[in-house]
Order: C-alpha cells, then sequence, then structure tokens
C-alpha cells in the first residue's frame, strides 16, 4: 500500500468514527461537551470549527503554534475567550489524528490544483 493508499485508508476510518458519532448525536447539532466549537458541513472535512469564526480547530491551532503563542496571547491576538483556545486545545488534543489527516489531504488537493506548498526563496 502506497502513501497516498495508507492516508486514503486512515481517511475513510476517521471519517466512519465521525459519521458515527454524528449519527449519535444529531448530524449538525451543536456537541454538548463543546461550548466554543461547532460542527460545520463541508465535502470532506469534519473537525470541528472555531464557533462565530471562519477557522478550524487546525487553522487555530497551526497559528497558535507559528507565531508560539501560549493560551492567554492567543486569547489576545484571535480575539476570542481564554476558554474558547483551551477548549480547541483539548479538542486538538483528543482528534490530532483527524487533523493531521485532514491537512495532509488539504495539501493533496492544493498540489493536485498547481498551488505552490513550499514558500519561494525570498530575495535578499
Amino acid at each position: 500500500m502506497n502513501e497516498i493508499e495508507q492516508m486514503q485508508s486512515q481517511l475513510a476510518q476517521a471519517l466512519g468514527r465521525i459519521q458515527h458519532l454524528e449519527t449519535e448525536i444529531g448530524n449538525g447539532k451543536e456537541l454538548p461537551r463543546w461550548h466554543y466549537l461547532i460542527a460545520r458541513p463541508h465535502r470532506w472535512r469534519r473537525q470541528l470549527s472555531i464557533k462565530g469564526r471562519n477557522m478550524t480547530v487546525g487553522q487555530l491551532v497551526s497559528t497558535v503554534r507559528s507565531n508560539r503563542y501560549t493560551s492567554e496571547q492567543a486569547s489576545e491576538e484571535l480575539e476570542l475567550p481564554l476558554a474558547a483556545i483551551n477548549e480547541a486545545l483539548e479538542y486538538y488534543a483528543e482528534n490530532r489524528g483527524l487533523i493531521e489527516i485532514e491537512a495532509s489531504e488539504e495539501r493533496r488537493r492544493l498540489g493536485e490544483r498547481g498551488y505552490p506548498l513550499e514558500p519561494k526563496d525570498l530575495p535578499r
């Protein structure tokens, strides 16, 4: 099994688990456990998003990591309650595999469309 087939298999397994949970909870309804996170309909993405923002948990975590924010700094810079940041980080810790698979899938789709995935060297 090559790398792409393996990632597709992992994504299919993750989607199956998520669909099972959605069926139990009620598709498209807010998960009672999360106060600041919400499920949004998407063709292939299943991770939760920040309520009131066009931002997935994966995007928030990437922003926090790339800027080396503490939770408090992220709360201030992103203008979100500290509880929302901590909730997103908790969700990420529990669903890291799904979020990483979705990031890989997004990179694959962008690559297929010809978008550069690495920044070009800047002139000095």
